[in-house]
Formats: structure tokens, C-alpha cells, sequence
């Protein structure tokens, strides 16, 4: 096959179309083309092709792999998952992914450790939920025993607890017929419960809030 013609795509500035024995051969970046030193009346071999085809398709899987981290960090799996939803081939989407994580661009402990700063500064959760939500996200149950180990502490939990309670708290307070001690504390301990706090850390908080416990089964 003999190369015809080599043109611009009217709708990516960046891309050509190159023509072979007068018909459409293949679609570039104009980097591969370059790269590869193609010009009108070079002869490509059907081996030439393949090459030129795996390697643009690997340039569009990681440009749209470095499209989702820009938009924020993810995950490992979730890289995965959003390449075969676009149908990039397997091998393709091995190359990419080895390619981010060698160059520290993917890095699951990294990500769940920030996951989990994150989620205690912007919106305090215990660790259940935590866990659970980084194993949605595809992160592997033992990077996120090791995130968790290494970042999330006792006291972080408390300080997140307590921030939550106090507002609740004040909501509370603000509204009527909230004047009962009893039922405050029940009604912050059941808040703190759904956040998934532990009950250890719930009796902390209530103390805090000089909010007793009390004597009450329910209060166990």
C-alpha cells in the first residue's frame, strides 16, 4: 500500500486522515504521524498499520484516563472501569494503567489516605462508612485496612464526632420542644449512629456535650 494523500480533520485540528492507493487508510494524531515519519508515497506494510493502530489507541485511553484524574483523584479500578465502558481493548487498557501507576498518577493507598483526610475535614463519617465507601470505590480490602491504620486515628474520629454533634446539637436546640436532656442525648446518639460511629465514641461525645449517658438500657 502506497501512501495518496494525508489531510487535516475538519473536526480535530490535532488528527489527519491518511489515504492509501486512494482510500482511507487510518486516523492520526498529528504527533504519530510525525513520530512515525509518513509522508505521500511512502509504502506502509499491514504490520505498519496495526502498529500505528494500538498506538493511537493507547494515546486515546490515556488522554481519557488523564481527563477523569483531572477532574479529581480515582482509584485504580475506577480508571479500569471507565476504559472498558468506552470499549478500549484489554491490552490497551493493561498498557495504560501499568503506564499511571509507574508515574504515580494512580496509587490506591495514596488515594484512600486522601480519601480519608478528606472525608474527615469535609464531612466526618466513622470508619464503617468510610471502609465501606473507598471498597466501593474499588479500592482492595488490604490497602484500605493500611489506609485506615495509617491515617485515620481515634482522635480523628472524636473530633469529627463532636463536630457533627455540636451542630446537631444547636439545631436542636433551636427548635421546639427539644428541652428534654434524656431525649437530646438520644436523638444526637442515634444522629452519631447513622454517621456510623461506634458506640465508644458516641458515649465520648455525649460526655463533651455534658450530655450524660445515664442508667437506661436504651442508653447502652
Amino acid at each position: 500500500m502506497r501512501i495518496t494523500r494525508i489531510e487535516i480533520q475538519k473536526k480535530a485540528r490535532g488528527r489527519v486522515n491518511v489515504y492509501a492507493d486512494g482510500e482511507f487508510l487510518i486516523g492520526l494524531s498529528a504527533e504519530s504521524l510525525l513520530r512515525a515519519g509518513l509522508r505521500v508515497g511512502d509504502d506502509v506494510s499491514p504490520a505498519l498499520v496495526i502498529r500505528l493502530t494500538d498506538q493511537e489507541s493507547l494515546l486515546a485511553a490515556k488522554t481519557a484516563a488523564l481527563r477523569l484524574l483531572a477532574i479529581r483523584p480515582r482509584s485504580e479500578r475506577e480508571i479500569l472501569d471507565r476504559l472498558r465502558e468506552k470499549e478500549f481493548p484489554e491490552h490497551t487498557i493493561a498498557g495504560v494503567i501499568g503506564e499511571l501507576r509507574q508515574s504515580g498518577l494512580i496509587n490506591d493507598h495514596a488515594f484512600a489516605c486522601a480519601y480519608i483526610r478528606n472525608a474527615l475535614t469535609l464531612r466526618p463519617l466513622g470508619e464503617i462508612p468510610l471502609r465501606q465507601k473507598l471498597l466501593l470505590l474499588g479500592v482492595p480490602r488490604a490497602t484500605v485496612d493500611e489506609a485506615v491504620r495509617q491515617t485515620l486515628t481515634e482522635s480523628d474520629l472524636l473530633a469529627g464526632a463532636l463536630q457533627i454533634a455540636r451542630s446537631y446539637h444547636r439545631r436542636l436546640q433551636r427548635a421546639p420542644g427539644n428541652d428534654d436532656t434524656r431525649k437530646l442525648r438520644q436523638k444526637i446518639r442515634a444522629h452519631l449512629a447513622r454517621r456510623g460511629y461506634t458506640w465508644s465514641t458516641i458515649a465520648a461525645v455525649l460526655t463533651s456535650l455534658e450530655l450524660p449517658q445515664g442508667e437506661h438500657a436504651d442508653d447502652q
